[in-house]
């Protein structure tokens, strides 16, 4: 096996003149190397930054966007808000049939079914303010409505249905304790069907929608007796007793 002979070595075993320039062709590759070795660790370096600045750059993207879409949800969560009120404050049963979702079929969303609604805000202005402050719940997540399980839901649950803020509206149910087991129910005017509970005294009717109602029991004999119901916040179930 022949030992390993270095190019410089190599270079010194010819005449002085092939030496020299077999040298200069050595060093001159020699600085060729140098300089393709500083060049790709120069593109290393500028490749590592451009990857870099791509990190940071689709880092800050991402923020913007990020920021700019919970701005828009933001946003748009407000304007739904503030539409809602509004429709309300003007009593638009038309604005509110498109904001509003109930998806229990026995509950019809139109002048009649709206106007117990209407009332309530009539008599009670601070109600805005209330809603205001549920929705300021459900926003930061302290107020979780589980449909069906919850007792005392939101008046209005808002979520995105169909790529757009709705508005859930609490259906309420009435216990009406009568005195003459016989005696048939009138809500805002409309004979209603009665539900038959353990107590043949208590009639269960519903659901309802948030708003202002009377409830009035009429005996067989004819005579009448009426209560008032709120149901704007708090049980699904109330207990009206119209016995006295």
């Amino acid at each position: 096996m022949k030992p390993h002979t270095s190019e410089p070595d190599m270079i010194q075993g010819g005449s002085g003149q092939d030496d020299a320039a077999a040298m200069a062709r050595y060093e001159k590759r020699q600085q060729a190397r140098v300089l393709s070795r500083e060049k790709r660790k120069k593109q290393y370096r500028f490749i590592g930054w451009l990857l870099f600045a791509f990190a940071v750059l689709w880092g800050m993207g991402a923020l913007i966007w990020s920021g700019y879409g919970a701005l828009k949800t933001t946003a748009g969560r407000e304007i739904a808000i503030m539409r809602l009120k509004g429709a309300i404050e003007d009593r638009n049963a038309a604005a509110l049939q498109v904001m509003l979702r109930v998806t229990d079929e026995t509950v019809p969303l139109n002048d009649q079914t709206l106007t117990p609604l209407f009332a309530y805000f009539d008599q009670h202005p601070e109600a805005y303010k209330m809603l205001d402050e549920e929705f300021a719940r459900q926003s930061e997540g302290k107020q979780v409505y589980i449909k069906g399980l919850t007792s005392h839901p939101p008046v209005f649950t808002i979520h995105v249905f169909e790529n757009r803020y709705v508005f859930e509206p609490a259906l309420y149910f009435i216990h009406a304790r009568v005195a003459d087991s016989e005696a048939t129910l009138v809500v805002n005017g409309v004979k209603v069907k009665e539900e038959e509970t353990k107590d043949p005294f208590v009639k269960k009717i519903g659901p309802y929608l948030p708003g202002a109602y009377t409830v009035t029991a009429v005996h067989p004999d004819g005579k009448k007796k009426t209560a008032r119901v709120e149901l704007f916040g708090g049980a699904r179930v109330r207990e009206v007793d119209i016995t006295k």
